[in-house]
């Protein structure tokens, strides 16, 4: 029988606070890891993701007696210790299967509950043949939660959730969403419990930016919001989803101060996207970098890139590429992979003076 945790007094004290933990310096050995769903950065005050839809799924589960939440041995790192404790019988664990995990909530959803599936991304690859099967094809109302997506620090190969996008895009009638703070993730979350069909709602292990007025406001169907947005008539646009908006802001940012103003469009949706106001969006541009948190192979940034070179629009896409990702750091996962602010700001300079680097798809 496996014991997690096994050597180390602390973990087999507490295996589900020490399950995954960053390098800690020697002097420190003894003292509690960072965990998911400790109180916010006191330095920052700002939830993690984790936290954020913990908080989300419970000002949910108060007002809808439907809400139930299903998990594979991971309540606490999705966030859900907190929805335990406050409803014991809504919270159904079913170990380390997610493949029934995705089964079993299909069932509720077919009798009239709401259930979410909170699940770490590199896990949902376990369950793809019972979401397209059991879920999809039934059009059944599962919204599926999916922490640790995009880069993940500190957890090496195997943790990775830049795959999950091209995997379930394909899925029928199932819509993807990446919501970019705190406040968004709960109007995503607030959707897709609305919505009469599957739902997948990603989000990385990081802490929400501040909020933006862009954030707050309501969801359309397939379609974004501006983040940043001049008066000067920008010559090009960043386009980012989930926490990657962030990063597009701040290259904005880095951008104005070497003479380039950039507006910032975030996709919120990454399945649908409206084609139609997205054109209307980058039409008003000369050029559009479109960045991805995952694998660029196959990506929604390629596919809209390639929309809006078609359309006269010089555009350039950028992800990860499709090799394993060593153990790092979130911010150096991101730096690597050119999604870093500094990375994004370099790029889009290099578009615009004709030196792009990455999946340049321009007419």
């Amino acid at each position: 029988v496996t014991k997690k945790g096994k050597g180390h007094s602390k973990a087999e004290e507490d295996p589900a606070s020490w399950h995954g933990v960053a390098p800690t310096p020697a002097v420190a050995a003894c003292d509690s890891p960072d965990s998911a769903e400790s109180p916010p950065d006191s330095r920052t005050l700002q939830p993690s993701f984790t936290q954020a839809f913990g908080a989300a799924m419970l000002c949910a589960a108060e007002n809808d007696s439907r809400i139930v939440a299903v998990t594979a041995a991971m309540a606490k790192g999705t966030g859900l210790t907190a929805f335990q404790s406050t409803f014991p019988a809504r919270l159904f664990d079913v170990g380390i299967a997610e493949e029934h995990a995705v089964t079993f909530a299909a069932g509720m959803a077919a009798g009239g509950l709401k259930p979410v599936v909170a699940i770490y991304s590199t896990f949902m690859q376990r369950a793809v043949d019972q979401v397209i099967h059991d879920v999809a094809l039934g059009r059944l109302p599962v919204v599926f939660a999916l922490d640790r997506a995009g880069a993940v620090p500190d957890d090496g190969e195997t943790h990775q959730g830049i795959y999950d996008i091209q995997i379930f895009r394909g899925v029928p009638g199932l819509s993807i969403l990446a919501p970019a703070s705190a406040a968004e993730l709960s109007l995503t979350l607030q959707w897709a419990l609305g919505y009469d069909g599957p739902s997948m709602i990603r989000y990385p292990k990081a802490l929400c930016p501040p909020e933006r007025p862009a954030y707050l406001q309501p969801l359309e169907y397939g379609r974004g919001v501006f983040v940043r947005r001049g008066e000067g008539g920008a010559d090009i646009v960043l386009i980012g989803s989930g926490a990657l908006t962030e990063e597009c802001v701040a290259a904005a940012g880095l951008l104005e101060r070497q003479g380039l103003d950039a507006d910032v469009y975030n996709l919120r949706f990454l399945k649908p996207v409206d084609t139609q106001i997205f054109l209307s969006v980058v039409r008003d541009y000369r050029y559009a970098l479109i960045a991805e948190e995952g694998i660029l192979e196959g990506s929604v940034a390629v596919d809209l890139a390639t929309l809006a070179g078609s359309n006269g629009v010089r555009s350039l896409a950028l992800g990860f590429r499709d090799v394993p990702k060593s153990q790092a750091g979130r911010a150096e996962l991101l730096r690597h992979a050119g999604l870093s602010a500094e990375r994004l700001a370099g790029s889009a300079m290099d578009l615009v003076r004709g030196a792009g680097v990455g999946k340049d798809v321009s007419a």
